[in-house]
């Protein structure tokens, strides 16, 4: 009975002994496996993008299965953990501090009991710009049909408006009996204002046309636009007739482009032309209404622009131009009398109409500003460098981190540029006088 026990026992270990070495070479697999798994892994967090506020991270991992959760860290702190459904996302992080520096890094779980960390990604915000400007008025044309129509700083020493500006000496024939033109644009070189006529050759007559938009890369490429699209240098000027080359009666009034080899211009009856340094080409706009503004908002994705329009529609509306030139439309059911966009990129894009609205994390919201009127136009080189005029000699500026309204010209305002520590603006004062309006930061 002893030995028959004693063998029992001796099986039994045996057994044991070999469930043991089972279980172990299995875990072993498993940890092969695991570890195989996690060195396939790759986990990079990227700074993309930052404000004086807000810092965009990109957060790209290979060799995990999605959707996966993912916790982002700043410094020690847990900022939020969310659930991601792509190998390259976008992480959006608000509430920080102007001119800090910041470090993040992500946390997840693919495998079992094990965590992967991302590298370390440092941010820096960008520091506030100062509210207080030196404003400097300057009156121009003596009669009341004059009008400015845009404005555009190359720097400081060189700044255009256009428009048609009548003066005393204009509207009549001179001594030799020849009529004299109103003028169509004026030149600042840092100390003066130069009254500006500028003829164009047009199908072999040189010809005065009253000038509605300017776009300027530099003081040497310049474009206008008055119906058609002009070009130059500052001083010699080639009008394109885009009619006879698209077989269209378009009718432009305003441009934007990446450079001169990449040029789009709206304007009456859905009127939409582009440029590519030796061919035109008509774009459909999917409307008979005038078009008002245009701006090229970049897109981070793939680092290239698109379009944006607005369109004077009933309450305005907003629509762009992708890369295959078909029109997609911009949902703002609630900006009402809609007038002008801008954006550095899609992160964050302005919207001018009753008020000023931002989209922030594909989200509208409204912008508290000191005095709400109707928005004409918008203007900005960076997140903390945009200002936007309006009725009532109403300019609002933002240094990255707020508004600030100045109350500049009893009159009205229509259109703004801003580079560096320059804001030029253009209006025309209740009692009909034209203005140019030059802010200087202190």
């Amino acid at each position: 009975m002893k030995f028959y026990n004693s063998i029992i026992s001796k099986q039994t270990i045996d057994y044991l002994a070999l469930l043991l070495i089972l279980f172990l070479s299995l875990n072993l697999n498993i940890s092969c496996d695991t570890t195989e798994q996690q060195n396939k892994v790759k986990i990079l967090l990227e700074a993309e993008d930052a404000s004086c506020t807000e810092a965009w991270l990109n957060l790209k991992i290979e060799s995990i299965a999605l959707p996966i959760e993912i916790t982002l860290f700043q410094g020690d702190s847990l900022l939020f953990t969310t659930n991601i459904n792509s190998s390259d996302t976008t992480l959006f992080v608000d509430n920080l501090l102007p001119n800090q520096n910041y470090s993040f890094y992500s946390a997840m779980s693919p495998f079992s009991h094990s965590i992967l960390k991302s590298n370390v990604a440092s941010v820096t915000t960008m520091d506030t710009t100062s509210h207080n400007f030196i404003w400097e008025t300057f009156e121009f044309g003596e009669q009341s049909n004059s009008h400015f129509k845009d404005v555009a700083i190359i720097n400081e020493n060189n700044i255009w408006a256009v428009g048609e500006i009548h003066t005393n000496e204009t509207d009549q024939f001179d001594s030799n009996g020849v009529w004299v033109q109103p003028y169509n644009a004026v030149h600042w070189d840092g100390t003066t204002w130069e009254l500006k006529r500028i003829l164009v050759d047009f199908h072999g007559n040189m010809i005065f046309l009253s000038l509605e938009g300017i776009f300027a890369f530099s003081a040497t490429d310049i474009w206008l636009v008055s119906s058609l699209p002009i070009h130059g240098d500052g001083e010699k000027w080639k009008i394109y007739d885009v009619r006879e080359f698209t077989n269209s009666d378009l009718s432009l009034s305003k441009a934007w482009g990446s450079s001169s080899n990449d040029m789009y211009f709206v304007g009456r009856a859905g009127s939409i032309a582009h440029y590519n340094g030796s061919s035109w080409e008509k774009i459909e706009s999917g409307t008979e209404v005038g078009l008002l503004d245009i701006c090229g908002i970049k897109n981070s994705t793939n680092n290239g622009y698109e379009v944006y329009f607005t369109i004077a529609d009933n309450q305005g509306s907003i629509s762009k131009i992708t890369y295959n030139n078909s029109i997609q439309e911009i949902n703002l059911t609630h900006v009402n009398f809609i007038r002008t966009i801008w954006g550095l990129n899609e992160k964050e894009i302005l919207v001018g109409g009753v008020g000023l609205f931002k989209q922030k994390d594909k989200i509208w919201i409204k912008e508290k500003l000191d005095m709400e009127v109707l928005v004409m136009d918008i203007d900005g080189e960076n997140y903390n460098n945009i200002v936007s005029v309006g009725l009532n000699g109403v300019l609002n500026y933002y240094n990255g981190i707020s508004w600030k309204t100045h109350e500049i010209l009893n009159g009205n305002l229509s259109t703004v540029s801003v580079k560096n520590n320059i804001i030029a603006t253009i209006g025309m004062k209740f009692n009909y006088e034209n203005v140019i309006i030059i802010g200087r930061r202190e």
